[in-house]
Order: C-alpha cells, then sequence, then structure tokens
C-alpha cells in the first residue's frame, strides 16, 4: 500500500527523515541549487504579485520505516514518525542547507530566531534530516550547526560529496546575504508555508523501487510543456495544425531538458513576469494567435536558445567573438541573462556587429552583478529592466541604460573586488580566469580543465619560523594581502593539494614544474621570484586591477601605495 499526499515544507520537515544506505551521495552543485533558490524567489514575487501563492516541489518518495502509513499526516502533537527518503534526497538536503543559512545570517544580524525554522531544521531529540553513515557528521559540522554555514571551509581533503555541500552552502549564503532582512523573512514564511510536495510513503523497498521507476517514466505528473501543447496546438485549425505539431516537436527534441525552460524565457521577454508561465503564455499566444505565436515566436525563439545554451553562432565575421561571448556567459549559474540575450536576439539578431556589442555589455553586466552579490528576484528586476528597454525600442547602448552599470554600483564593485574571494569563492574563480585570458590574449581558460582551484600564494596558516611570518610580521596587514586579489592563482586541484602551506620556492616548483598541468599566463608573473611581501602582492593586485578595466570599464582605480613592508 501507499500514502501520497500534498504537504508543505513545514509539514514534511516535521517527520524525521534519513537516508537510507544505499542512498547516493548529495551531489548538485551551485547550479542545480541556485535554480532551484530562483524558482523559489520567481514563484515568491509571482505570489506577491497576485497570482497563485504556491510553489511546487515535485514527488517526494519514501519508505515507512515503522509500517503503513497513515492516511493523514498530522504535524502537531504527535510522535514523530521516521520516513527513509527514496527519491528527493538532493531537494531535501539543498532546502535544509537553505533554511540553515536563512538561521544562520539572522542570528549573525542579532535578529531573533524564527521558531518555525528552527523546527524544520532540528526536532527535539534528533535532526529533521540525517544523511547516511559519515556524511551526517561532515554536515552537522558544516551546515546544520548553529553558526556552520558562515564558517569558511578549506576544500584540501574533502571528499566530492563534501566539496559539493560546501560549494552549495556556499553559494546559497551568498545569494541570501544580498538579501535584506525583511526579504529573508518573506522568503522563510513562503518557503515554510506556500512551497509545497507530493510526499509519497510506501513500505518495503521492492514497492518502492517499482514506485521509483513509475514516478520517474511514465507515471510522472503532466508537465508545463504537455499542457500548453494541448492549450495551444488545441487553438490550430486544419491544415495548419501538422505544421505547427513538427514545429512543437522540433522544438521540443532540439531543446532537451531546456524546452521548460524555454517557456519562462518567451514570458520574460513579452512582457508578463508577475503572471504565472502557464497562464501567461496563453494570454501572450491568445494576443497572437495560436498559430502566429508556433511560427513566429516559439520556432525562432528555440532555435536561438540552442545556440545560446550551446555557444554557437557561425556565419558571420563577429561569429568568433559572439561563440566566445556567449561561453563566458554560460559559466553562470542563474539563468537570468538568457530571456535578455533571446530577447536582442529575436530583434536584431541579423545585425551580428550589433550582437557582439550587445553581448559584450550582457557579459558585463551579468558579472557585475555577480560581484555586488545581487541575487534572487533583485537580480530577475536588473535584467528584465533591460529586457522592458529593448522591447520599448530603447536605445540600450547609452549611458543611462539599464544594461550599464550605476555609479553607486561600481563603486561597490571596487569595494567588494578587494576581497572577492573571501565574498564568493566561485565568482573569485571564474574572474581569475577571465583575467588570464586578457592576460593570455586569447580564450585559453574555455579549454581548462574542470578541477582548477584558486591558491592563496601567501597561505592563511604557517609554522611560527617560518619565512612567510618574517615578510609578514603584521597580521592585520597579514590578512589584507592574504585576501587580496594579487595574492591568487590559478591552479589545479592536485597542485592545490600540494601546495598547502609550502614555502614559497616549494610552491613555485609545484606551479610551474608539474607534468600535464596547465601553464596559466596569470601566473607567469611570479615564476623565478624569490620573496612574496606585501610590495609584491600590492603591485600584482594593481596590475589586475588594470586587466579589469581593460576588460570591462569597471572604472577600477589603481590602489593607492602603501608601505611594502
Amino acid at each position: 500500500m501507499f500514502n501520497a499526499q500534498i504537504v508543505s515544507v513545514q509539514e514534511l520537515l516535521a517527520i524525521l527523515i534519513q537516508a537510507p544506505s544505499f542512498q547516493r551521495s548529495f551531489a548538485w552543485t551551485s547550479k542545480e541549487a541556485g535554480q532551484l533558490l530562483d524558482d523559489v524567489g520567481v514563484a515568491l514575487d509571482e505570489a506577491e504579485a497576485g497570482a497563485n501563492g504556491e510553489y511546487f516541489l515535485g514527488t517526494m518518495l519514501f519508505i515507512e520505516r515503522d509500517g503503513p502509513a497513515p492516511s493523514r499526516l498530522s504535524w502537531r502533537g504527535r510522535s514523530p514518525r521516521i520516513l527513509e527518503v527514496i527519491d528527493g534526497f538532493q531537494r531535501l538536503t539543498t532546502l535544509t542547507v537553505l533554511l540553515c543559512a536563512l538561521r544562520d545570517i539572522d542570528a549573525a544580524a542579532d535578529r531573533p530566531a524564527n521558531a518555525r525554522l528552527l523546527g524544520a531544521i532540528q526536532g527535539p531529540q534528533e535532526p529533521r534530516l540525517k544523511l547516511r553513515g559519515a556524511e551526517d557528521k561532515f554536515f552537522l559540522d558544516h551546515v546544520r550547526a548553529p553558526g556552520a554555514t558562515l564558517v569558511a571551509v578549506g576544500t584540501e581533503g574533502l571528499l566530492p560529496a563534501q566539496e559539493r555541500i560546501v560549494e552549495v552552502r556556499d553559494h546559497i549564503t551568498a545569494a541570501l546575504g544580498a538579501l535584506e532582512a525583511p526579504e529573508r523573512k518573506r522568503l522563510t514564511d513562503f518557503l515554510l508555508e506556500r512551497c509545497c510536495v507530493v510526499q509519497v510513503s510506501t513500505t518495503g523497498i521492492d514497492r518502492a523501487h517499482r514506485m521509483f521507476t513509475v514516478l520517474n517514466t511514465t507515471g510522472k505528473a503532466l508537465a508545463r510543456n504537455d499542457i500548453l501543447k494541448a492549450e495551444l496546438l488545441g487553438g490550430v485549425s486544419p491544415p495548419d495544425d501538422g505544421r505547427c505539431l513538427s514545429i512543437w516537436n522540433e522544438a521540443e527534441e532540439r531543446l532537451g531538458q531546456e524546452f521548460e525552460s524555454l517557456f519562462s524565457h518567451i514570458r520574460a521577454v513579452y512582457g508578463r513576469p508577475g503572471s504565472q508561465i502557464i497562464s501567461g503564455l496563453l494570454e501572450i499566444a491568445k494576443s497572437r494567435g495560436a498559430r502566429e505565436f508556433i511560427e513566429d515566436v516559439l520556432q525562432p525563439a528555440a532555435r536561438i536558445l540552442d545556440d545560446i545554451g550551446h555557444a554557437r553562432h557561425t556565419g558571420s565575421a563577429h561569429s568568433g567573438a559572439i561563440v566566445q561571448q556567449l561561453g563566458y556567459l554560460g559559466w553562470h549559474s542563474f539563468s537570468d541573462w538568457k530571456p535578455v540575450a533571446l530577447a536582442w536576439w529575436m530583434k536584431h539578431g541579423k545585425d551580428t556587429r550589433a550582437l557582439e556589442r550587445f553581448l559584450a555589455g550582457l557579459d558585463r553586466l551579468a558579472f557585475g552583478v555577480r560581484i555586488l552579490g545581487i541575487g534572487g528576484s533583485k537580480r530577475a528586476r536588473r535584467f528584465g529592466a533591460v529586457i522592458d528597454a529593448i522591447e520599448s525600442g530603447r536605445d540600450v547602448t547609452g549611458k543611462d541604460s539599464p544594461l550599464q552599470l550605476t555609479r553607486a554600483e561600481l563603486r561597490t564593485i571596487q569595494h567588494n573586488l578587494r576581497d572577492m574571494h573571501g565574498r564568493h569563492a566561485s565568482t573569485a574563480k571564474q574572474l581569475l580566469l577571465r583575467l588570464n585570458d586578457v592576460k593570455a590574449g586569447q580564450p585559453v581558460s574555455l579549454s581548462f580543465p574542470d578541477d582548477m582551484t584558486v591558491e592563496h600564494v601567501l597561505p592563511k596558516k604557517f609554522g611560527r619560523s617560518s619565512e612567510w611570518r618574517r615578510w609578514h610580521p603584521d597580521p592585520v596587514d597579514r590578512e589584507l594581502c592574504t585576501d587580496s586579489l594579487g595574492n591568487l592563482v590559478l591552479v589545479t586541484k592536485d597542485q592545490n593539494d600540494r601546495a598547502g602551506n609550502l614555502e614559497l620556492a616549494r610552491k613555485l616548483v609545484v606551479y610551474f614544474n608539474t607534468p600535464d598541468a596547465p601553464l596559466v599566463a596569470l601566473n607567469e608573473d611570479l615564476r623565478d621570484r624569490k620573496e612574496w611581501k606585501a610590495r609584491e602582492i600590492r603591485a600584482r593586485e594593481a596590475e589586475m586591477f588594470h586587466l579589469i578595466e581593460d576588460l570591462w570599464q569597471f572604472s577600477v582605480s589603481t590602489p593607492r601605495a602603501q608601505a611594502a613592508e
């Protein structure tokens, strides 16, 4: 037997949920976690705009530890149930990270604890979500324990699943840190009360396996594009219906898993951000006619989105630069830039020179937004303003265009760049990769191995007799130098692990004499160095600021000369 019911996140996390021994390790990265956070943020905006105020997180499958599931779930005033999660572990783990980050950010700001949020993390005696074996101890130390999400974690010696937990934790914490306290409270309330799942509970692993197969193939819930397909094609009369069906099927096959995203991007382009996706798309189609919508909007948008997603463009002298810009934009874990690129391409794509210039401006804005730490609904509104300008026919190249960064934003960018790695490690890594390409004069970083990491030349920790202590005796100045962009290099994970807290001479051997490791142009000015004092670090930081200015014109001023020692 099985029991299925729709429950809120708060109701679900009133139960004790455990990962069984056969459950796979945490596999999500900041990309999947960032998408979940963005989706919840969009749903919250829609709810506040008056649309249907619930967000569906999908179906989750559990095994009842203590016999058959009751017919109803009551989360108040009853002894806790224990469920083993079969399908939904990645989402539950990410939701728990999100709740813990909200808890810790509020605590750091001396805001009173949200009792409901705390209850969704920890029960009276046990945590609401318990990972398997040793993974749970790591999760407790670095996520579940009060304040843990704000404590930096070194990647040296971590297992892959542990690295992904830290990556997701840091990404979510950075995104939430960009929100004001009232926004975080609204997000917390929406997450607990109005984000829902279909909780399916059964008994026995064989029955759970059969149900897992059904839920993930023939028995899966009707998808958004299935509903739109029925509604839109039903409005097309013969003989046009056959051609429209072919267009639809070709677009679905072309985009694969990205086909669902096409509809949210079209809605963003055509100015219905306050509506739900299905109703918004149907409204757009109604204003144009179903056939015209499929032929004139869906068909070209699918082809363009496919090119955007695969960083593809041919047939123009500007194609190389366009492909390069699309490749860089594809580094971002958020997708808010995609409908902006789609809107411009749909209107002006035949002018490839203008497309190249526009994508360069979009790249500047996207990276600026990352350095600023703007996330969630604020980021969506920031990019939405660019779409509005495009659709209204305004000039988006002028200094007052929403594509441009304001003076206040540029000042904040200059401030944030001083300790970029401490603020957001993945943004610092991508910044160094971009600067490396500027230094190399070509986009070599696009072909670097996936395991490239950021290494601090001057390490954060070292022994009492180390030359690092002799070169940097002042702890305050040493901390500034350690966090400086000028102190960062790009190396593989293996090189990072080997370099550790070594002295400079031994680090340089690792950087420049490791077989099969890429030689990084940005690191070259460390070759044959004999000292790495404050003077050298600040000089290299100034050079990096010049590279940033050459790349994005952020008007980053060269740091003023300071005492070297």
